[in-house]
């Protein structure tokens, strides 16, 4: 190791004669230089002699001589994290910068993936509530309309949605504008129960579109079952105003 790259470890630009004498000593302490006493002390002599012609150095009030290691070997010099440290430092203002810019980035596009899968699935779902709409308006008609041709808001939403969706109030409200948006379907309050329920009814005699058609086919047997839970709702209702 040359006698500049250990006084590079120091960092300091600024060192005197003792200094360089000190960090002599300590290397030949630790056993790293493998030299005995009268030859330490020539070498000692030799490293002097060549800082004192090689180095701008000064005098100092106690007569003593100072040394200033130039400006490019120290910081050729320096280890590498403090050489990373000051680069931060110096940059500050650009790292922050860019990482604010970084960060400010991922949570846009994390919104709007966000948002675009929110909108696919509010479209799947309200593709679905047509879907029951329209076969339940048709099954009433094939009864010659003693069955009901609506069907209560909630009841297709608890079956629609998957248990984690249901408290995504969003996701259904996205659902119900969609719903309101479409002319062939009909909103309205009915007392179901005993209860004031948000009904839906499908107006027009079964109008879907060919993109519904095929993701109902492929839909039909998940479906299935929930028809026959809306009609069994449905005839209860019925079975309590004929009691009533």
């Amino acid at each position: 190791m040359s006698v500049m790259h250990m006084l590079g470890l120091y960092v300091t630009k600024m060192f005197q004669e003792e200094d360089i004498a000190k960090i002599l000593y300590e290397y030949k302490s630790r056993g790293s230089t493998g030299l005995r006493d009268d030859t330490f002390i020539f070498v000692k002599q030799k490293v002097l002699g060549t800082i004192q012609s090689s180095l701008e150095k000064r005098a100092i009030i106690d007569g003593s001589k100072e040394y200033k290691c130039p400006d490019m070997l120290a910081e050729r010099l320096k280890p590498f994290k403090c050489r990373v440290r000051q680069w931060v430092y110096r940059h500050a203002f650009h790292v922050t910068t860019v990482s604010a810019l970084f960060l400010g980035l991922i949570r846009f596009l994390w919104s709007m993936h966000w948002k675009r899968k929110l909108s696919n699935r509010a479209e799947q779902l309200y593709e679905q509530v047509c879907e029951i709409l329209v076969d339940n308006a048709t099954e009433a008609r094939s009864m010659n309309n003693k069955g009901d041709p609506w069907v209560v808001a909630s009841w297709v939403r608890d079956h629609l949605l998957l248990p984690n969706e249901r408290k995504d109030a969003v996701l259904w409200k996205k659902v119900e504008e969609l719903v309101l948006e479409d002319s062939r379907i009909d909103q309205y309050p009915k007392l179901v129960k005993g209860e004031s329920k948000i009904v839906w009814e499908w107006q027009v005699d079964g109008s879907l579109s060919s993109k519904m058609k095929a993701n109902k086919a492929a839909s039909q047997k998940k479906l299935g079952s929930r028809f026959n839970i809306f009609s069994s709702h449905q005839s209860e209702s019925k079975v309590q105003a004929l009691n009533s």
